[in-house]
This record gives structure tokens, C-alpha cells and sequence, in this order.
């Protein structure tokens, strides 16, 4: 069995599949390991040097991507007693309107010798099975719309494609994971936004329904915020230790939590971060551990 790697190691490690992303030669488009399909269907194999589908691509329809309302009620005054009688009564408020707290379950499994668990609201439910070197599963929502893509592998890359542009992104703040990963350490859940509004070609090619895309996934807390992205690897990624060699040689595996929402405008995309269907998404990753 080989030894542990240091976080360092890993780190170092993560960078230079980062750098890979960045510079390495066109192969049409999609990353080695895990990138985006035309469909928006999220596959990915894992075994040495895999190839696969981006695991969030699964943009929803506008309404899906509109925020949910959170109407807050108007608190009702009661009886106000005469001045000549006696003081003002205190007004009593009625409910406030505010959803009581979401009722939230437990996913388990294994992917690839890693065992994990998360936590999501009762509504959600997750599709799909891991194979026996990883792959990806579906988190969707009551209606059905795709929320998140959990994705375990025994190895990662990712390559620039035909076009290295790496347009400008905003971030949209971080959530600090709830456990530190067994590798990679500490983990923050990232919000970042891209937007081709001037780019239709790229937009087409990474099979985006609208302008800008909202990403968020689960990061190395030591990352720092990106300026700049490709359209294709908007996501960050964890690394969990399972003491079981793989065919490559490393006993650790990487994962890849993300959701990802396509919007006109990034003022729309801002306006979905302070919803709570946001909210519940970013509980969701921030509670991963493995």
C-alpha cells in the first residue's frame, strides 16, 4: 500500500492539473476525466486516465432558475387602549411568513473505496449508481430539475480544448465546509459566475442555455477566489483518503460536488444566490464528508 500523501503533496498535485487545464493541447473540447457534453448529461469513467462528461452542465429551464419568493407576512397590531384610559398596548406581531426550516436526510454511499455522506432537504432525492472505479450521481429537486452533481474518481484531469480562452468570472462568496476531507483538508463551498453574453460561439460549444452561468461547488479552502476560468472548468474539487490502492497507484480519490444554473444577466444570477433554494444547495455541499 502506498504511503499517504501529504496535503502539500496533493496540493501541488491539483495545481498542476490546473495548470494542465490551462495550457495542454486541444482534444476537442472536453477534459480527461470529467468535462462537459453537448446534451448536459453528466457521465464520467475512472480508471488511470479517464474521460467523461462535466458533472454539471444540467442548466435548468428559466422558471427553475428563477429564486423562489420568500413573502414575509404583515405582523398584526392589536386593540390600542384610549390615552385617557390608559398606555398604548404593545402591538402583537402575527407570523412573520418565514418557511420553517427544511426537514433534512442522510445520503450514504461508497464511490471508488471512498465513504461518504451528506446531508439534503426530504424533498430531494439523489439518482443514479456509482460503478465500481466512481462516476456520477444526480441530485434533483421535488420537480425533478437537476440541482447537483456528485462526482468520485480515481483520477482527474482536464484539458483547454480548442480554445484556452479563460473569460473573466465574478465571486459570489464562499461557505465554509462543515468537516475537513480525509486528504485535501478544508473545504469551502465557492459561488462563482461567468458571463458570454459577447461570447455565443463559446456558449454554444459548452452547451449553455442562456448568458451567464452561476457555478458552485466544493473547493480546497486554500485555493484563492479565480479571476478567470475556463467555461468548461468552473468548479473546484476535494481529495478524500481511502488506504485502497488504485490501478494508478494512489489511494486517494478525487471528488467533484458542484450545481450550476444558466441565467440572462449576472444581476439574475445574483438574485438566485440570495434565495434559499441557493442556500440549501450550498448546506447541501457544505456538509459533505469523507
Amino acid at each position: 500500500m502506498s504511503p499517504t500523501t501529504s496535503r502539500s503533496a496533493r496540493a501541488l498535485g491539483a495545481a498542476a492539473l490546473l495548470l494542465l487545464a490551462s495550457c495542454a493541447a486541444p482534444t476537442g473540447g472536453e477534459p480527461s476525466g470529467e468535462g462537459t457534453g453537448p446534451t448536459g448529461s453528466p457521465t464520467a469513467t475512472a480508471a488511470g486516465s479517464p474521460t467523461g462528461s462535466e458533472p454539471a452542465t444540467g442548466s435548468p429551464s428559466p422558471a427553475s432558475a428563477s429564486p423562489t419568493a420568500d413573502p414575509t407576512g404583515s405582523p398584526t397590531t392589536g386593540p390600542t387602549a384610549s390615552p385617557t384610559v390608559g398606555p398604548t398596548a404593545t402591538p402583537t406581531p402575527g407570523p412573520t411568513g418565514s418557511p420553517a426550516p427544511a426537514e433534512l436526510v442522510t445520503h450514504s454511499g461508497t464511490a471508488a473505496d471512498a465513504a461518504f455522506a451528506f446531508e439534503l432537504p426530504a424533498t430531494w432525492r439523489v439518482d443514479g449508481e456509482f460503478s465500481g472505479v466512481g462516476g456520477t450521481v444526480t441530485v434533483v429537486g421535488p420537480d425533478g430539475a437537476p440541482l447537483g452533481y456528485l462526482t468520485v474518481l480515481q483520477a482527474w484531469g482536464a484539458e483547454c480544448g480548442p480554445d484556452c480562452t479563460q473569460p473573466a468570472v465574478v465571486h459570489l462568496g464562499d461557505v465554509p465546509g462543515e468537516a475537513a476531507l480525509s486528504s485535501s483538508g478544508e473545504f469551502v463551498v465557492r459561488s462563482v459566475a461567468m458571463d458570454l453574453t459577447s461570447s455565443p460561439r463559446l456558449r454554444n460549444v459548452n452547451g449553455w442555455q442562456d448568458n451567464v452561468r452561476l457555478m458552485t461547488s466544493l473547493t480546497d479552502a486554500d485555493t484563492p477566489p479565480p479571476t478567470a476560468m475556463l467555461p468548461h472548468v468552473m468548479y473546484g474539487l476535494g481529495l478524500v483518503e481511502t488506504g485502497v490502492v488504485a490501478s494508478n497507484g494512489i489511494t486517494y480519490r478525487t471528488v467533484i460536488f458542484s450545481s450550476a444554473h444558466d441565467f440572462p444577466t449576472i444581476a439574475a444570477a445574483e438574485e438566485y444566490v440570495a434565495s434559499e433554494e441557493h442556500r440549501q444547495i450550498q448546506a447541501m455541499i457544505a456538509s459533505f464528508r469523507a
